[in-house]
């Protein structure tokens, strides 16, 4: 899966030139793929730039109990530090013994933030994330069962480990460059893919149900949404 951020940089850089000349939405608030950059703001800004560098599947194994990860050729070493720190309860997944279909998996989601304004803006709080399903409908009965909201520890503007996302007030932009978040000089920001974690805990079979559809409500208002490529 790592192998896509190439490509995925060059449709990007793509998309940053297609806006440079001239696009039908000046605001764009939606994204049908991956590594799009969507807007989020007050109608007037100003507004921070979400970009998903990749989502997928999380394959931690038992990483609290490394002798009892199973078949190692399933688990991720790297996935295991992801997910250090957060509370045993919070990780719990869910299990059908009647439907394996429906039992839980770690789903992640890593996402950056940019601020083209000269003035420090804040991000999205971990709350102002969701992930809806194809089969979501607002208002029906069974709505819920199509959405599904980050894990987080004790504290959502703190989180227990330098990888999970958290709430920052973004950097000004200094010339020609954005504020970005993660600051390329941390743990998250110099990973292989530069970008903090939204984790999510789904059912297998919901993964089915495309597009999954993350969106994003900014902390002073806006909205935006982009397709999971699962």
């Amino acid at each position: 899966m790592r192998q896509r951020l190439i490509p995925l940089l060059a449709v990007a850089l793509a998309t940053t030139g297609l806006t440079a000349c001239g696009s039908k939405e000046d605001v764009p608030t939606h994204a049908e793929t991956e590594a799009v950059f969507v807007s989020v703001g007050p109608k007037n800004g100003p507004y921070v730039k979400y970009q998903v560098q990749v989502s997928r599947q999380l394959n931690p194994g038992d990483f609290q109990n490394p002798a009892a990860r199973g078949d190692q050729a399933k688990v991720d070493p790297e996935d295991s530090e992801y997910l250090r720190g957060l509370p045993a309860q919070a990780l719990a997944l869910k299990k059908n013994p009647q439907n394996p279909l429906d039992d839980q998996v770690y789903f992640g989601v890593f996402i950056s933030a940019y601020n083209d304004n000269k003035q420090p803006l804040r991000s999205a709080a971990l709350s102002g994330f969701e992930i809806h399903d194809s089969l979501f409908v607002e208002g029906a009965p069974n709505a819920e069962e199509h959405v599904f909201r980050p894990v987080s520890g004790p504290d959502p503007t703190n989180p227990p480990n330098p990888f999970l996302y958290r709430q920052a007030i973004i950097p000004g932009a200094v010339g020609t460059g954005s504020g970005v978040q993660p600051l390329p000089n941390s743990p998250a920001g110099s990973s292989t893919t530069a970008a903090e974690l939204l984790l999510f805990k789904i059912p297998q079979s919901s993964l089915e149900n495309r597009p999954l559809e993350l969106e994003i409500t900014g902390p002073t208002g806006g909205k935006a949404s982009i397709d999971l490529d699962v």
